[in-house]
């Protein structure tokens, strides 16, 4: 939720940072709703829920409160749009459902990687030792995409980011055509406008860097300097983009130019005695009073009284409501729809795109390699502090009293930092929490994700990955772990698809980690 203060102080700012952010992820877990009721990312009438009692995955109907295909998933499918979704079955591979017969695949074979389908009704997908390709709602492909295309995000307003072996990110559109040229660092989404952030190759970091926002031909509106404003969250929501100048939040029109933050309703919040306050894409306020949520419209009415523990909207007319853990869908007036009570809700776009069926094993062990020697992984070392890496720290002190990793992205890795206690404590009883700044990195885990490719791709990586961890240092102690005269070890491992690297500070630590294969 926004801070309802103007000026932020540093604590504050931070503060207001997560959460920008974590109003764009509440956006994409409820990636729903029509667009008639204002500025949703996806016109969709069902969510992925769990229900009270049940291990298993429901489809609920948000219009009606109806319950479909109950408990008939194991894994969680992904984001329902235009009515289709994917669930990965007991093999590691996808299958495509319709929720006009939600049990019954659309497809003939199963999919290594899959993306959610668009509103424009194309998904990409990938088989097994096959290239990416673009596909229909009868998962007929449209077209294959280029062999040297790794991977390729879902379709976001008619436009799909792709990224190319060299690294660089460009465009498609939903015939699979390339409309922008791979040319870029990194390339986000044109999630809730025509206008997306892109990096300019050869520029460090990601959002970070100095950045450029083009339209869907790939004009440039205007390039923008990192000395002078940081991105908080990638992608134009309410036509602006949120920044940080200095010490405190402005947002970006479509030219670049600052302008009055559509979302800002301190004022009149601050008069209702509102604690903190979240406008809804529907031009709504979550608002907090007392500890409890509700919502009011842009004039302060109160629509639904500020009683749950926590409220989230799905559409302009329907929201859910969270009492300890259990949720239940009511309207914009509070009334309940339906009788569902669930405990996980699902329908994440975060981060949702397909990976080529293949890979080079060869290629894929020698860039793990790059990321370790004897007296680093990742760019952490023994002696590393929380305080040396506190830029990814993403909200307030007390999201992380129970927390002991920070977790990061680097190309197709993903990267743990784990630490020796708690990233936050409470210094004394009623105090508010605080950053633990003098906590260590303990060990470093780098996961590859290849359940998309062959069978043997992980035993291939570890197996290459082993015989050339001599060159840089390490030694093979048994069980898969390796020292270095450093006095830090690492351990390799496979899980079912997931390629395993733990890097151990001391090597005292050190321990195996498994070797299960797929079937």
């Amino acid at each position: 939720m926004t801070n309802r203060y103007s000026k932020p102080s540093t604590c504050a700012l931070r503060h207001l940072a997560h959460c920008a952010l974590m109003s764009c992820a509440l956006l994409l877990l409820l990636a729903s709703c029509s667009r008639d009721g204002g500025d949703y990312p996806f016109a969709t009438r069902y969510l992925p829920v769990q229900l009270v009692g049940s291990d298993k995955w429901s489809i609920l109907d948000v219009s009606t409160g109806q319950v479909l295909a109950r408990d008939a998933f194991a894994q969680v499918p992904s984001a329902v749009v235009n009515d289709m979704f994917c669930v990965m079955n007991d093999n590691g591979t996808f299958d495509y459902y319709n929720v006009s017969a939600p049990t019954q695949r659309v497809n003939d074979e199963s999919y290594g990687s899959a993306t959610p389908f668009s509103d424009d009704g194309v998904a990409v997908a990938s088989r097994r030792g096959g290239p990416l390709m673009v596909i229909d709602k009868q998962c007929q492909p449209i077209r294959e995409l280029p062999r040297h295309v790794a991977q390729c995000t879902m379709f976001y307003r008619g436009r799909a980011a792709y990224q190319t072996d060299d690294g660089l990110w460009g465009y498609i559109d939903q015939q699979g055509d390339t409309v922008i040229a791979a040319r870029y660092a990194s390339a986000h989404p044109f999630l809730h406008s025509d206008l997306a952030v892109v990096v300019q190759a050869g520029q460090p970091g990601d959002t970070a860097a100095n950045f450029s926002v083009i339209d869907k031909q790939g004009r440039e509106c205007y390039h923008a300097s990192s000395s002078e404003y940081r991105i908080i969250q990638p992608c134009y929501v309410s036509g602006v983009l949120p920044v940080v100048k200095g010490d405190s939040m402005v947002c970006l029109g479509g030219d670049g130019r600052e302008v009055p933050n559509p979302n800002d309703n301190h004022q009149a919040v601050d008069q209702a005695g509102y604690q903190h306050y979240s406008r809804t894409p529907a031009g709504f306020f979550v608002v907090v009073k007392n500890g409890k949520m509700g919502l009011v419209d842009h004039e302060n009415h109160e629509l639904i009284a500020a009683q749950w523990d926590r409220l989230v909207d799905v559409t302009a007319d329907r929201y859910i409501a969270v009492t300890d853990t259990v949720c239940q869908l009511v309207d914009r007036q509070g009334r309940a729809v339906g009788d569902a009570r669930f405990v996980h809700v699902h329908g994440s776009v975060d981060d949702a795109q397909a990976a080529r069926g293949f890979l080079d094993t060869s290629l894929a062990a020698a860039s793990m390699l790059l990321l370790l020697s004897p007296e680093q992984c990742c760019g952490a070392t023994p002696a590393t502090t929380l305080m040396d890496m506190n830029r990814a720290l993403q909200g307030p002190p007390e999201d992380y009293l129970a927390q002991q990793q920070l977790t990061t992205n680097q190309g197709a890795f993903v990267i743990q930092y784990l630490f020796g206690d708690t990233l936050a404590t409470v210094p004394t009883p009623g105090a508010p929490a605080e950053y633990n700044y003098g906590a260590r990195v303990a060990a470093v885990t780098v996961t590859l994700n290849v359940r998309h490719c062959g069978l043997r791709t992980e035993q291939d990586v570890v197996e290459k990955l082993s015989s050339a961890l001599g060159t840089r240092g390490f030694v093979l102690e048994g069980d898969g772990v390796f020292a270095s005269q450093a006095g830090t070890a690492l351990a390799l491992g496979y899980d079912r698809g997931l390629v395993k690297m733990h890097y151990f500070m001391r090597s005292a630590d050190a321990h195996p980690l498994g070797r299960n294969a797929r079937q």
